[in-house]
């Protein structure tokens, strides 16, 4: 697939124009004069409307580098050019009419545009330095608030799991007791995408004043708690606003978690293998 290229959908359309077939120019020229009526368009409507078949629009979202015309929708949503944000169908590219395969298909292009971009943008050296210091440590603490604190939580459990002493705090007064009482040795994970939530920055500022080495994982690196972290995971993925930011950004934070437990586990085979089969067994007579 063409990889996409920096910079607004609308001015690459626009820069692609002079030289597309008479198929995609019809699509390009109406894209150019009302992009929030496109984005809130699904394929079958624009085609009819154009004239076109969906394979014509398939391939013009090809030449601009994405995945399908859900990826258009959603590329034309974050635009700056694009439809007016603060609205549900404009940010998210799904209107009341769209039935439930594009609502998936949506959801599906969302989540991997989210994931890559996390992934592209994390700095790997940092993440094993956290998976090395994580997998030594005499006790991993984790905590996040509110969406932050159910990938905090997921991060608890999978590192238990392969026998690293981990504990989750979701209650930020028994974090804060929690820190004041690190040794050396301890690994503290914090986790907020605006790197911005008090209770946490709260946190890593306690944490600053022990002997915890804290790593952040945040979406943006000159936050207060990129700032006050040891190490910085930053995912830095495309603020989308509206409601659905927050839902994607966890799963830019599960990127991370899934970087740093798998690196964690490849690190110690045999540790990890026998911890997951005692486990395992432990609540095999649960399971039907």
């Amino acid at each position: 697939m063409p990889r996409q290229r920096d910079g607004s959908t609308v001015e690459r359309i626009r820069e692609l124009l002079p030289g597309m077939p008479a198929a995609q120019r019809t699509l390009a020229e109406l894209i150019l004069v009302d992009p929030a009526g496109v984005a809130r368009t699904t394929i079958l409507d624009l085609s009819e409307r154009c004239g076109v078949s969906t394979g014509s629009i398939t391939r013009l979202c090809r030449a601009l580098g994405l995945s399908g015309y859900a990826a258009l929708r959603i590329a034309l949503a974050s635009d700056p050019n694009g439809p007016r944000r603060g609205t549900w169908d404009g940010e998210v590219g799904i209107n009341a009419d769209d039935g439930i395969d594009h609502v998936a298909e949506v959801v599906a292009c969302g989540i991997g545009r989210i994931v890559a971009e996390a992934i592209a943008h994390l700095d790997l050296t940092d993440v094993e330095r956290a998976a090395k210091l994580a997998g030594s440590a005499g006790r991993v603490l984790v905590s996040g608030i509110g969406g932050s604190a159910t990938v905090a939580s997921e991060l608890q459990q999978r590192l238990y799991r392969i026998g690293i002493p981990t504990w989750d705090w979701a209650d930020p007064h028994v974090a804060l007791t929690g820190i004041a009482l690190t040794q050396p040795g301890d690994v503290l994970f914090l986790f907020s995408h605006s790197g911005r939530t008090e209770e946490i920055v709260a946190m890593a500022t306690e944490a600053r004043r022990r002997p915890v080495t804290t790593v952040a994982v945040t979406n943006d690196p000159s936050s207060p708690l990129a700032e006050l972290a040891d190490i910085a995971l930053v995912t830095g993925v495309s603020q989308l606003g509206f409601s659905h930011e927050a839902a994607l950004a966890r799963h830019a934070q599960l990127a991370v978690v899934d970087l740093i437990y798998i690196t964690v586990a490849r690190t110690a085979l045999d540790r990890t293998t026998q911890a997951m089969e005692v486990t395992a067994e432990a609540v095999r007579s649960r399971r039907r």
